[in-house]
């Protein structure tokens, strides 16, 4: 008796539909900065930009969750850019703070925010968020 193994679908194809179904949704963030200049904070101080889903505010502080930080130029308007793996469609809020004791991150209630702003973002899709920030 003999087996026969029938090919249905042509290998490439078979792998092609393998990786798209596992594909994860990212969010791609861009943030520009623009620094208005007020003496708060040296151009010397290590200050850091954060993005968090959810929404910042003055009153609450954070009721989100911080995804990633990176350290930014004081003075320096530039435009930075972030890939968020998420499969959320949510606000999305940009922070600049400054980093009182050098950790590299936020500590609520220690740290200064110069700056922050938030907008809506789609999962699988691109988000621009346009922030002042002082020094």
């Amino acid at each position: 008796m003999k087996f026969y193994f029938y090919n249905w679908f042509p290998i490439p194809i078979l792998i092609t539909l393998l990786i798209l179904c596992s594909c994860e949704s990212f969010l791609d963030i861009k943030v520009g900065i623009l620094w208005n200049d007020d003496p708060h904070v040296s151009q010397s101080d290590s200050v850091y930009l954060g993005i968090l889903q959810g929404k910042w505010d003055s009153e609450s502080g954070f009721d989100c969750v911080l995804l990633d930080t990176t350290e930014v130029l004081v003075g320096v308007n530039r435009c930075y850019s972030f890939s968020i793996n998420t499969d959320d469609s949510d606000n999305y809020t940009a922070f600049i703070f400054f980093d009182s004791n050098g950790n590299g991150k936020y500590d609520d209630g220690y740290d200064s925010v110069l700056g922050y702003k938030y907008n809506y973002g789609e999962s699988g899709g691109d988000l621009e968020i346009s922030l002042s920030a002082y020094y």
